[in-house]
């Protein structure tokens, strides 16, 4: 009887532990099929070497919204010290995260690798339920404030090339200056536009500007009473071709009836006629090269501003 009355225990022993190990790999597949908490968060670390006392360090802490949900701000550390490398200066929450800002307050002897803390944060999904999520320590490395000596050798294998600046956007800038220069350039066109007309001749020269400009040719040049003689005729022929007659003394009116803007040259002119009768019919000499000039000169300016 005692042997008949042990097997239905023996059974459900064993029924019992069938059961727990079941129930222990249906734990282990939902273990394994549901997400891992740190999954949910993303750390975007600093650079890990070229660091120094004083400066600081950025850490990103990055949330998926849509599929994970929001970091829980009170989860984040609060500024201060941690440990004997790193002052948390500043947490900002962010929409889609958290950044984080770590001071190096102490300096190495050497070159040494040091570890950002490690953070538990906080996840709050979708749904309402909330996650824990582990970041781990970061490693940076810290080098002491001096300088390499001449006993020193500097690795230059591992030495990383200098950044190219960022470009500077000029094109505003050129914009402003191309519009500044046409507008100066306009400005002094229309204030050299009449000086350079009358300068480069645009305006057809008339017969007492071609009579100027011969009579500076010539009479400067020399002072002998031949050339004065001929500066002289150039100058009767450009009163001439004004006049559209031969021009002497007794008709000096017809010059100025077809040319009324001559008359405050009236007496300039009859006094040259004058002394060109005496030169030529008299023995009087040819007028000086400063008179031809003289004349010239004022007959091509009223011509000019006529």
């Amino acid at each position: 009887m005692a042997k008949t009355r042990t097997r239905p225990i023996e059974g459900k022993h064993w029924a019992a532990g069938v059961a727990a190990c079941l129930a222990l790999s249906i734990a282990l597949a939902l273990a394994l099929a549901l997400p891992r908490a740190a999954s949910a968060v993303e750390v975007i670390e600093p650079r890990a070497f070229g660091y120094t006392v004083g400066e600081v360090l950025q850490r990103r802490v990055v949330v998926d919204r849509a599929r994970d949900g929001a970091l829980d701000p009170a989860s984040l550390p609060k500024a201060g010290r941690y440990g004997r490398w790193f002052q948390l200066r500043e947490v900002v929450p962010l929409p889609d995260g958290a950044r984080l800002a770590y001071q190096i307050v102490n300096t190495p002897m050497h070159l040494e690798p040091e570890n950002l803390p490690s953070l538990d944060v906080r996840v709050i999904g979708p749904d309402g339920r909330s996650r824990d999520a582990e970041i781990g320590p970061f490693t940076v490395m810290v080098g002491p404030v001096s300088r390499f000596g001449p006993n020193e050798t500097i690795d230059t294998d591992n030495l990383r090339p200098d950044l190219d600046p960022m470009p500077i956007d000029t094109s505003g800038l050129r914009r402003r200056i191309l519009g500044s220069a046409l507008v100066l350039l306009a400005l002094a066109a229309v204030q050299l536009a009449p000086v350079l007309a009358r300068r480069l001749g645009w305006r057809r020269a008339g017969p007492f500007a071609r009579a100027l400009r011969a009579l500076r040719r010539r009479a400067l040049r020399t002072g002998d009473p031949a050339a004065r003689s001929a500066a002289l005729l150039k100058l009767h022929s450009a009163l001439d071709e004004a006049a559209g007659r031969t021009l002497a003394l007794d008709n000096v009116q017809a010059l100025f009836a077809v040319h009324p803007w001559l008359a405050p040259a009236r007496a300039s002119v009859e006094m040259l006629l004058a002394e060109s009768r005496a030169s030529f019919f008299g023995q009087a000499p040819p007028p000086s090269r400063e008179r031809l000039l003289s004349v010239a000169a004022q007959l091509a300016d009223l011509e000019r501003r006529r």
